[in-house]
């Protein structure tokens, strides 16, 4: 067998994951602020996570397939919803992941971009200005972008996006059933071939034209397993990944580049044994919170 960085990698991460799901600490407490998320009836599968950066006391969150295209704030004190976002026009077809934007984080944007079997030809990606967290807000379709995505090897499940504003790109990481993770980028301008709906009959060379389908570029294979949410610290520019029983630290430290920071063998940390927990979120003062599926769903705090 040939030996390199990578299948070393591989080798210490397998290592590193085997002896953290193993370990059993029934005396550490895994999770702090816990809260139940209350004020709604709607919200009954959370997925995606995301800080407000209006009020760092509030998160937004949504559902996964099969719901509304709507978005709900809570305060993370309390539990209790302060807000929601409807995108009015838009499809929700398997909404899996959220993230802050832009280069002073002030958009959010959803994916739509679960695909269990993998089978969708494109994902659609929803860009907007971050509503008020205290308001109920219903977006037009002239309020926010869609960009339709396809992945450059073909169809693949995907649950984890964040924005990293150094690379001015979106990244996505897909879920397999293999410990393998694709990393992907769509940069800021690739944006820019894409119209919102009310324009794309006026803008289009032809009146009936969809927007163009553009492809992510493929930065990096990673070993992790089953990654269903992932965050930048907006403080040490670390990487958080979750997957159902850990979460992934993949530490910037002095990584000359974004490669090698997501392809260097992370930190595992153990998690509370939650059910389906697909959501994390990283605020001001790199403190790692998670979300979990369920009537009512849970948010806390990593110690």
């Amino acid at each position: 067998m040939v030996c390199n960085k990578f299948t070393t990698a591989i080798v210490a991460f397998s290592l590193t994951y085997s002896v953290a799901v193993t370990a059993q600490q029934p005396s550490r407490k895994l999770i702090k602020d816990a809260v139940e998320l209350t004020g709604t009836d709607e919200l009954t599968e959370s997925s995606g996570l995301a800080f407000s950066t209006r009020d760092p006391n509030c998160i937004w969150t949504h559902n996964d397939s099969g719901h509304a295209p709507k978005l709900f704030a809570f305060d993370i004190r309390t539990g209790k919803l302060t807000g929601e976002c409807r995108l009015a026009g838009a499809t929700a077809m398997d909404w899996e992941s959220l993230t802050s934007a832009g280069k002073d984080s002030r958009e959010l944007i959803v994916a739509d971009s679960g695909d269990n079997d993998a089978r969708r030809e494109f994902i659609t990606l929803y860009r907007f200005d971050e509503p008020d967290p205290h308001r109920i807000t219903e977006l037009a379709a002239s309020d926010y972008q869609s960009l339709s995505m396809r992945f450059p090897g073909g169809p693949v499940d995907c649950e984890a996006v964040w924005y990293d504003a150094s690379e001015s790109s979106l990244m996505l990481l897909t879920k397999g059933r293999l410990p393998f993770a694709g990393a992907f980028r769509v940069p800021d301008e690739l944006w820019q071939q894409s119209v919102a709906p009310d324009d794309a009959r006026e803008r289009s060379p032809a009146a009936d034209a969809p927007p163009p389908i553009v492809t992510a570029i493929k930065i990096a294979t990673l070993a992790l397993p089953m990654a269903t949410g992932a965050d930048l610290d907006p403080v040490t520019g670390d990487i958080w990944v979750a997957s159902y029983f850990q979460a992934f630290c993949f530490q910037r430290g002095t990584h000359a580049n974004l490669h090698d920071q997501l392809t260097d063998v992370p930190i595992a940390v153990e998690m509370p044994r939650w059910r389906q927990i697909e959501g994390i979120a990283v605020d001001k003062k790199s403190q790692v919170w998670i979300t979990t599926e369920g009537i009512p769903a849970k948010l806390g705090r990593l110690p």
